[in-house]
Formats: structure tokens, sequence, C-alpha cells
């Protein structure tokens, strides 16, 4: 699977290095995974992470969003296992959070930071 590089802001990269192989390009594919909501891509609206459904919701609990997490992280393409899973709420009220997840790939472990807020 090659995929095309992504900037920090989340835009293609047009210039240069433009493709990421091998643990890069499990690492993006699973950020990207997490910032596609669910319902929002018209080819397939069962795909998406459920940010609204399931996990910054009001009077959800903390495992329930951390297994809808787990889950879209451990069903990316590439992922063979999760090693280390951490969700940090720095602020509820404002519903923002960190995830923070280890997983062992083909290609070796890979560490990704997403944070929706």
């Amino acid at each position: 699977m090659t995929v095309r590089k992504l900037d920090d802001t989340g835009d293609i990269v047009t210039s240069g290095k433009i493709f990421t192989f091998q643990a890069d390009e499990i690492a993006q594919t699973i950020r990207t995974r997490l910032r596609l909501f669910l319902g929002e891509y018209f080819r397939d609206i069962t795909d998406g992470t459920p940010w609204f459904e399931q996990i910054l919701g009001k009077n959800v609990n903390m495992s329930a969003r951390e297994a809808a997490l787990r889950n879209r992280i451990a069903s990316s393409p590439g992922v063979i296992r999760l090693i280390a899973f951490n969700v940090n709420f720095p602020d509820v009220n404002a519903r923002s959070l960190t995830v923070t997840a280890s997983v062992l790939t083909q290609y070796g472990p890979v560490t990704v930071t997403e944070n929706n807020g």
C-alpha cells in the first residue's frame, strides 16, 4: 500500500517526496482514519470514527470511548496489534481529547498521537 504524503496541516504534499512508505505510511493512515468522522465519506457512510455518536457526547463512559478508538486504530490496514493506548481529556468541558497509541506493524512499532481540538 502506498499513500500520498500529508503535511502537518493535513494537506497533500505536492513537491519533493510526495509518497510515504512502510511505518510512516501506517502511522499516517491511522491519523487519517481518526480524523474521518462517521458518515463523512459519501462513498461509504458507515466508515469513520464515531466522534459525536460515541466519543465526545455527553454521558458516555470512558470505557466505551476507549473501545471505539481502540477498534478504529486496531482495524487500520497494516496494524498487527495495539501495544499501548492512552486517552487524555485535558478539558472535559471543551470536549477535546488527545489519543496516543503505540502499534505493532509489519515494519516495526509506531507511535501515533492525534489531538481532536
